[in-house]
């Protein structure tokens, strides 16, 4: 089992956002981690939901099983959860993170 928590943030006076992944197995020990700077997207839950399409496809790159994933957006968590999730603002993100998810 392995757990991957992600997260966004922002640098307003360089217009970018920061992505940030890292995955640990159940001892707590990092196995892979993964940050990168790209173009602000126009607001943080199109962020949030960025990264966490982007947490879904490092994993799929590392080619491990078992994957629980934690973030701290409440939009996106509900939208990933939803049956209806792909109709909000960010329904494309998250239609392909769940398309993404289903792979793993």
């Amino acid at each position: 089992m392995y757990k991957t928590n992600y997260d966004g943030a922002v640098f307003a006076e360089l217009e970018e956002v920061g992505i940030g992944v890292i995955i640990r197995d159940v001892k707590g020990l990092v196995i892979a981690a993964l940050a990168k700077k790209i173009p602000y997207p126009g607001s943080v839950e199109v962020l949030e939901a960025l990264v966490a399409r982007r947490a879904a496809r490092f994993a799929v790159e590392l080619g491990l099983s078992g994957y629980e994933f934690e973030d701290d957006s409440e939009v996106v968590w509900r939208a990933l959860r939803s049956v209806d999730g792909a109709n909000s603002s960010i329904g494309e993100i998250i239609k392909d993170t769940m398309y993404i998810v289903g792979s793993l």
